[in-house]
Parts: C-alpha cells; sequence; structure tokens
C-alpha cells in the first residue's frame, strides 16, 4: 500500500511541476492558435490518464493507514491523503470546468479574454501543484 501511495502521488506532482515550469511557460511563448490548440491537445490526453494516478493516493494511504498501521506515521498519511482530496477538489471544482470551456474554443476565433481564462487555470494548477507537493512529501515521510 506504502508503495502504491508513494508512486501515485510522486506521479502526480511530478506531472503537475513539469506542466508548472515547462509546459506552460513553453505555451506561454506560442501565439495564441497555436497555444490554445497544444491545451486542447493536452487536456485530450491527460484527461484519459490522470484521473486514475489522481485516485490512488487517496485510495493506498487509506489502505496503508488500515493495513500497515505499524510501519506509517497516521498522521502524516491522513494530511497527505486530505492534500490529495484537495488536489482533486481544484482539479473538479476549477481545472476541469475550464478544460471543458477550453475545448470548445476554436484556436483561430478565440474570444477576447481568453488569456484570462487562461491565467486563471494557471492559478488553479499552481495551487493543486503545491497541494500535490505536499501529499508526496508526507507520503515519503511517514515510513518509521
Amino acid at each position: 500500500m506504502q508503495a502504491a501511495d508513494i508512486f501515485g502521488a510522486g506521479l502526480v506532482a511530478g506531472a503537475f511541476v513539469m506542466g508548472t515550469f515547462a509546459v506552460h511557460p513553453a505555451a506561454a511563448r506560442l501565439a495564441a492558435s497555436p497555444h490554445v490548440l497544444l491545451r486542447q491537445k493536452l487536456i485530450r490526453r491527460l484527461s484519459r490518464w490522470m484521473p486514475p494516478f489522481m485516485f490512488l493516493p487517496v485510495v493506498a494511504s487509506i489502505g496503508a493507514m488500515a493495513l500497515c498501521g505499524t510501519s506509517v506515521i497516521r498522521l502524516l498519511d491522513a494530511v497527505g491523503s486530505a492534500l490529495s482530496l484537495a488536489t482533486i477538489g481544484i482539479t473538479v471544482a476549477l481545472n476541469a470546468p475550464l478544460n471543458r470551456h477550453f475545448a470548445h474554443w476554436y484556436p483561430e476565433a478565440l474570444p477576447h479574454d481568453w488569456q484570462s481564462h487562461v491565467d486563471r487555470w494557471n492559478v488553479a494548477h499552481s495551487a493543486r501543484t503545491v497541494t500535490s507537493l505536499g501529499a508526496f512529501v508526507c507520503t515519503i515521510l511517514p515510513v518509521k
């Protein structure tokens, strides 16, 4: 259980860090149309495989607390699980609705305020990057 928790939390945090520090800054240097097209392609791909990985640390940390009670520090595991749930909450409440909005845009005819939507998405993404990193840290600290 602990290995699955570490794997899932690390994968989610790693994907979000890569987006924050590499993909999104690179996209920001593109002209508007290619920028939005890149986002649309990423959303289509990532929306298929990220959700299961985002739920893995929640399920695994609960399992670790239940089954591996002598080898984990329950408080850190609980905080890690809460941070993973916060990551999912931010995604569901903020990023996913904006993703659906972006999916309906025509890159050649963007709304005049397209950048403000992208900026809101980026702020939410930064928040979930922080929560996912916190969750990952909690998974690697509680081994007794």
